[in-house]
């Protein structure tokens, strides 16, 4: 199955339409598989207003979600009540939910009961806390993402390990979401068998705003994408055997024996 790689625009649309567009643009441009949005009410996330500029109405993300389906790139959002769940249940394919969620059992809830694919970043969380939200979406397609939730993340402060240690104790297919500066552990992640590959894309990394400054520009995320997409290739079956390039020179040797 391929690697299934979301470009995380989030909030680096700053607040318009167009500049979301763009993002989608350059998202299909580098090979994403999807361009990933988020649907909140500030004062409710954080009991003021403190992002509230970085908000997007309902009318706007269907405007984005149809904007995909032109451009041919998946429409995802990720929701941070149940009102936002309810609204975007008619335009997703399946559902990314955000590490400081985990614990929010009523999402967790709505969620599953939509039946549609989940995706769960588990950054900040405890194992038991993750076995905690497995067990609420244990009937479903689930996908954990092994992430730190930094902003930019420590090169240190990865640990990218533990992506397979949520595959052995979970028994489900893991994935990362990345928060470093560059692309270089989002490859190594994809190496290490991860089957979904999270990125934030920005179309600048200078400008302001709370994540513009750990996130990539289109130029890299073209980069990352294609080395994902060679790993991805070189990987292979895993079985064993003689390969058809390895063959000519198999046979000289054979024949100098």
């Amino acid at each position: 199955m391929a690697i299934f790689v979301i470009a995380e625009c989030g909030i680096n649309h700053d607040g318009s339409v167009e500049k979301a567009k763009r993002l989608i643009d350059s998202a299909k441009v580098a090979g994403a598989d999807a361009a990933k949005f988020q649907f909140f009410n500030s004062r409710k996330l954080w009991g003021d207003a403190r992002i509230k500029h970085l908000e997007l109405r309902f009318s706007e993300f269907v405007v984005l979600h149809n904007y995909c389906q032109q451009v041919g790139i998946e429409f995802l959002c990720t929701p941070f009540g149940v009102e936002e769940i309810i609204l975007l249940r008619q335009l997703l394919k399946r559902w990314k939910i955000a590490s400081g969620c985990i614990t929010r059992t009523t999402i967790l809830e709505a969620v599953r009961d939509t039946g549609l694919p989940i995706i769960l970043s588990t950054g900040m969380a405890t194992l038991q806390e993750i076995a905690q939200a497995e067990q609420i979406l244990w009937d479903g397609d689930l996908t954990l993402l092994h992430c730190t939730s930094a902003y930019p993340c420590p090169i240190a402060d990865v640990n990218l390990r533990a992506m397979i240690e949520l595959r052995d104790t979970f028994r489900t297919p893991v994935g990362y979401s990345d928060h470093t500066l560059g692309i270089t552990v989002a490859i190594a992640a994809a190496a290490m068998g991860a089957s979904v590959i999270e990125k934030h894309l920005t179309l600048d990394c200078t400008a302001a705003g709370p994540d513009h400054a750990s996130s990539i520009e289109p130029h890299d995320f073209r980069v990352m994408v294609s080395a994902i997409r060679t790993v991805e290739e070189a990987l292979g079956d895993g079985i064993k055997r003689i390969m058809d390039s390895e063959m000519p020179l198999r046979e000289a040797w054979h024949v100098a024996a």
